[in-house]
């Protein structure tokens, strides 16, 4: 017989697979006797090397153009800062600090020495930034797009684990780092890693979950509900606060709604925190957080509504291979 998932496409469900091949016990990537399971499973947004301490995380990254940037409309050197700063995005999401890089590039046979230069030098500038310097790589060239592919290596702090997506529990509650939607006004190519925010989460408030937002509020949360086997409401009022000005902006282009922009859009790069019931909301707010919901035992993702009931949000988003 033939396998009924064998006509299936899309990126999350050729990770499914990919997870049930790489994952397996005696793959490659399993521990060896005696080590245990790692602490954080395959899928999560970095992987750890060594549990430490502190643990040693891993991280990699691919920009494609015509894909995740235009190069006949975005400077080379912003495009370089933006395959850095995803990377960055992702040691944010683990609670892990940056300390080097190595890139990989797939160079346009039509692109010049400088318009080359530039795209290392906003890779390498972003980096510095963060203490995570590029220390090698790889160059080729061919007659198609360019492509760049950054990987990233991490550290905890001290006395600190990395934060995965798998731990939020009923009760919780669900936090942004900052408003979301219409990102593709330019935000998607100069937005700020929440490194720093994400440190100061992990030293103070004991998260229980994180993520970045890279492909969108209701698709990258329902990640954290499928890792974590629960579900969240979120609520209206609080959902309409976290809406980015730019979610408007888009809204009056293209006539969808700026709700639909902040859950849907991606390239956010802020990170969904979830955090135990009785986080101080001090603390919270001195992040600072923006209130979103409450985890629950009831899977799915919903939206209570002031007027009265709730409706379900599709976790729907940018998915590569559809």
């Amino acid at each position: 017989m033939s396998d009924p998932d064998s006509t299936r496409r899309g990126e999350l469900e050729l990770i499914r697979r990919l997870r049930d091949l790489l994952g397996r016990p005696g793959a490659t990537n399993a521990p060896g006797p005696g080590a245990g399971p790692p602490p954080i499973a395959f899928g999560d947004d970095m992987s750890v090397l060594e549990p430490g301490p502190p643990p040693l995380l891993w991280t990699v990254d691919m920009l494609m153009d015509g894909v995740d940037f235009d190069s006949a409309v975005h400077p080379w050197r912003t495009i370089g800062r933006k395959a850095m700063a995803v990377n960055l995005s992702d040691c944010a999401a683990m609670a892990a600090v940056p300390i080097g890089a190595l890139c990989a590039v797939s160079l346009c046979n039509a692109l010049s020495m400088e318009d080359a230069l530039e795209l290392a030098r906003g890779a390498h500038e972003c980096g510095l930034r963060f203490g995570c310097p590029i220390v090698g790589g790889d160059t080729n060239s061919w007659d198609a797009p360019t492509a760049i592919s950054i990987s990233v290596a991490a550290r905890c702090e001290p006395g600190r684990q990395p934060v995965g997506r798998h731990g939020a529990r009923p009760g919780d509650r669900v936090w942004l780092t900052g408003p979301v939607g219409g990102s593709l006004l330019g935000r998607h190519l100069t937005f700020e890693p929440r490194i720093a925010a994400a440190l100061e989460i992990n030293r103070h408030l004991a998260p229980h979950a994180m993520i970045d937002i890279s492909d969108g509020l209701a698709l990258d949360l329902a990640r954290i509900l499928d890792a974590s086997g629960c579900g969240a409401v979120l609520d209206e009022p609080a959902l309409d606060a976290a809406i980015h000005p730019d979610a408007h902006r888009r809204a009056q282009q293209d006539g969808r709604s700026p709700r639909d922009h902040a859950l849907h859009d991606g390239e956010d790069f802020e990170l969904i925190v979830v955090l135990p019931p009785d986080a101080p909301r001090a603390a919270c707010e001195r992040v600072p957080l923006l209130p979103l919901g409450t985890i629950t035992a009831e899977r799915g993702l919903w939206l209570t509504l002031s007027a009265g009931g709730r409706e379900a949000i599709a976790p729907r988003g940018w998915e590569h291979f559809r």
